[in-house]
Formats: C-alpha cells, structure tokens, sequence
C-alpha cells in the first residue's frame, strides 16, 4: 500500500521503490566514474561498531569472469538437479548475467561480517539504480570458489588473510526492456 505514502516520496525513496534486478546485460563497459562511486557507495554502508568487515574486489577483466561462470556452471551441473543442470549446460550460461562488472565483496568471516557485506552490496545496488545503470545481488558464485579450479582463480583477487567473497553486484547497462516491479507480500506486524 505505497500510495498513502507517496506524497512523501523523494528522490531516495523513489530509488529504492523502483530498483530491480537485471539479468540481461549490454556489452558496453560502464564509466570509472560511476564505478567508483558506486563503490563509495558501498564504502558507506551500515554495518557493526564501524568495524568495515569487507573487502571490495572490482572485475571487470571478460576472461575471468567467464573462467567463474564455468567454475559455477560445473559444480551447478554435479548437484545433479535438473534445472541446475539444464542453466550449467547452456552455451549463453553467464553466473553474472554478461555484465561488465563485478564487484565481489569479500568478508572476513568476523561477527556481523556477512551482514556488513549485504549492506554495502544493498547500497552499490541502490546507487546503480540512481545512475540509471542495471545491477544484480549474486551469491551464486562462492560454491565455485570452494573448487579446485575456483581456489585458483581465487588467486587473481588478492585478498588479505582470512577474506572470501560472499556476494558480488553484477553492474552493467540493462539489455532490453526492464523486468516489472513485482507486488511484494505484507508480511508485517505492527506492536504499538
């Protein structure tokens, strides 16, 4: 029930009543400009004590990422699930939805840390969706990382002791049409 609240409505609020996720990519490299300050974005999250439990690993190199995907598309296509195994074995197959860039945030596995990195990818989605770009929230890919084939690509982000990725925020210019809102459920309770 928003519209009792539109006439509160601002530019902030307007945002995040209206982003969604994007699955579908245009090739087209987005500028370093918004990439940093989505990234700043992301630095400006909320989280625990302002411990900033997170490491933030920007990709936008094709090779890897595609190296990713089929590190995900091989432990998707041993689970044996159908569906899994019918995403895995198709050729357009792309964890990241052929974006662009990636940014993956890595935690360092602390109390709260998880939380602290799902703020901050909240936030780049946010800003993304403020600078008229696309943006998907991906947790998919960190089972690849488990592999031996994902332990080496791993390699590549340079991260410090004790850091793995947990999410990462596709980033690109949408392709297409943009998917529908969709009507959320009112799983509230009020106690006043």
């Amino acid at each position: 029930m928003i519209h009792s609240t539109e006439q509160y409505m601002n530019e902030t609020i307007k945002t995040i009543m209206e982003r969604r996720s994007i699955r579908s990519f245009k090739q087209e490299q987005i500028e370093n400009a918004d990439v940093e300050l989505i990234v700043e974005a992301g630095l400006r999250a909320a989280n625990a004590m302002n411990r900033q439990t997170w490491h933030f690993t920007v990709v936008q190199n094709w090779r890897l990422l595609s190296d990713l995907s089929q590190a995900v598309a091989s432990v998707m296509a041993e689970t044996g699930l159908p569906s899994l195994v019918e995403r895995a074995e198709s050729p357009a197959f792309s964890c990241f939805h052929h974006a662009p860039t990636v940014v993956f945030l890595s935690s360092d596995k602390t109390v709260y840390s998880i939380a602290d990195c799902a703020n901050a990818a909240q936030n780049m989605c946010v800003a993304a969706s403020s600078l008229g770009l696309g943006s998907c929230y991906i947790a998919s890919f960190a089972q690849a990382f488990k592999t031996e084939q994902g332990r080496k690509l791993l390699e590549a982000f340079h991260l410090p002791e004790g850091f793995e990725p947990v999410f990462s925020v596709a980033l690109g210019y949408a392709d297409g049409d943009l998917p529908s809102l969709k009507e959320r459920e009112r799983k509230i309770d009020y106690i006043r």
